[in-house]
């Protein structure tokens, strides 16, 4: 019986298992499937599926090759399953039908679709991506999945701005949001009941700026991305790079200095529209709570393993807009908006 090893850390070519073996690794903490004669340890991805664990769960120890790209069954997945294998490979099914002939799996689609762009992972990937010109919308729609967190630049001050662990939002912002309350109260005349009304009212309008900021800013018209390299590179950093590495934890966050230069352009609309720095802060202060409850939840829509049947289904519509229809499902937090402007993800 071949070792339970962690992927991307075996000779997978020359480690021969049987499906008898392959069925002795059925528990969440030892997950294995056997696809298209590779055998394929998912013990990682479980809690990662857009179904949740309880849709592989029945599958555990089996051959899913019948199963995966089965429509009638409801088993439909995009080829994003083949980058999700790769990296999970653990060895070769012993008497795989015509094995050596038939087999097109999961590492020889991934590696094929790197050497098609030229694009190596090994070295920093914004200069590669600026190179993509009009290939590049289709690349990063095209979802990666290493072993490791990606690196993006060469200077080692750019890369540690880039990464930003998930508990970072919640401590640089919530501070912030606070003082911007105590300021208006204090120091701007509002009463705190008012100043929590502006704050209440700008979560509605987070919301909004979710929606909108997702749907015609990170997924703007591919012709306006792919114009120039600086283009390119700009969304790649807003947005692309969570579409080609969805499950780096690193990068799905949104960096708070990022965030930041976002917020000036909102925050001067709101004081020329309400003519009151106090109240353009406390609107301020509600747009950026809602901001860091999106981002909290988007982080857990990709890594955690939702408790409650709202959440599962909000897992499960999130995830298809990345592996099935990036062009529909914008909402994260909620379909609502999706439902107004008619761009919701059946």
């Amino acid at each position: 019986m071949a070792p339970h090893a962690k992927h991307g850390r075996v000779d997978a070519q020359d480690n021969i298992i049987a499906l008898d073996d392959v069925g002795k690794h059925t528990e969440a903490s030892s997950a294995w499937v056997a696809f298209q004669g590779g055998v394929y340890d998912v013990t990682s991805f479980l809690a990662d599926h857009p179904g949740g664990p309880e849709a592989l769960e029945p599958y555990l120890g089996k051959d899913v090759t019948d199963v995966l790209f089965n429509e009638a069954a409801g088993h439909v997945h995009s080829d994003a399953v083949h980058s999700i294998l790769s990296s999970r490979r653990v060895g070769t099914l012993l008497d795989a039908f015509d094995g050596a002939k038939h087999f097109q799996g999961a590492a020889k689609k991934a590696q094929s679709l790197n050497e098609k762009f030229k694009f190596d992972f090994d070295k920093p990937i914004v200069p590669q991506v600026a190179k993509l010109g009009s290939e590049y919308t289709h690349f990063v729609h095209q979802p990666q999945y290493l072993d490791r967190s990606a690196r993006m630049f060469g200077p080692d001050i750019l890369e540690f701005l880039s990464r930003t662990k998930w508990w970072v939002i919640p401590l640089v912002w919530i501070p912030m949001i606070t003082a911007e309350i105590l300021w208006s109260t204090n120091f701007g005349g509002l009463s705190m009941q008012v100043a929590l009304s502006y704050w209440a009212g700008g979560i509605l309008l987070w919301t909004f700026l979710e929606y909108t900021l997702h749907r015609f800013l990170f997924h703007m018209d591919d012709r306006v991305i792919q114009m120039h390299p600086t283009i390119i590179t700009l969304h790649f950093l807003l947005h692309g790079v969570h579409h080609l590495l969805p499950m780096d934890p690193l990068r799905l966050v949104f960096p708070p200095a990022a965030a930041a230069i976002l917020m000036v352009p909102i925050y001067s609309a709101l004081f020329s529209i309400t003519g009151s720095a106090s109240i353009a802060l406390c609107i301020l202060a509600g747009a950026t709570t809602g901001y860091v409850g999106y981002d909290l939840t988007h982080y857990f829509l990709h890594h955690g393993v939702p408790p409650t049947a709202y959440f599962r289904g909000l897992k499960t519509y999130h995830l298809n807009h990345h592996y099935k229809n990036y062009e529909l499902g914008f909402g994260i937090t909620s379909k609502v908006w999706d439902h107004v402007f008619g761009s919701v993800l059946q």
